[in-house]
């Protein structure tokens, strides 16, 4: 069975390499392997630095040793990944409402104001999903 790190490596490297071809270099195999090998670890690392900061710490410990296999701890880990990601880009779109706010090229309603200001300080999927 194949590493099930190596697998989530590759779909997440060939989704990156749609966006960013110019990362293709990191996936050169040695010209004297026969057998092509790819090595994992280089490709995880470069995952990881193109990665924004928050994201790319989860994403990290999922790659780590200790979660190679199908486990609670693993799909703990996975959710936490994924609250992350979702805070992460919650907190962009708010920036973006923000920016516009202040351009004056957007009203929000007060009841939105009020809502959003009581459920800020609360890091919880729930509250920015």
């Amino acid at each position: 069975m194949a590493n099930i790190n190596e697998e989530l490596i590759k779909s997440v490297y060939e989704e990156m390499l749609k966006h960013k071809p110019a990362i293709a270099k990191f996936n050169m195999a040695d010209d004297e392997d026969d057998d092509d090998h790819v090595d994992y670890r280089v490709l995880g690392d470069m995952i990881i630095k193109n990665l924004p900061w928050p994201i790319g710490v989860e994403v990290r410990r999922l790659f780590s040793g200790s979660m190679r296999t199908l486990d609670r701890m693993r799909l703990d880990q996975i959710f936490k990944t994924i609250e992350r990601t979702m805070q992460f880009t919650s907190f962009v779109m708010v920036s973006q409402l923000w920016k516009d706010k202040i351009q004056n090229k957007l009203t929000i309603p007060e009841s939105f104001s009020k809502d959003f200001e009581s459920r800020f300080s609360v890091l919880s999927l729930g509250n920015y999903a």
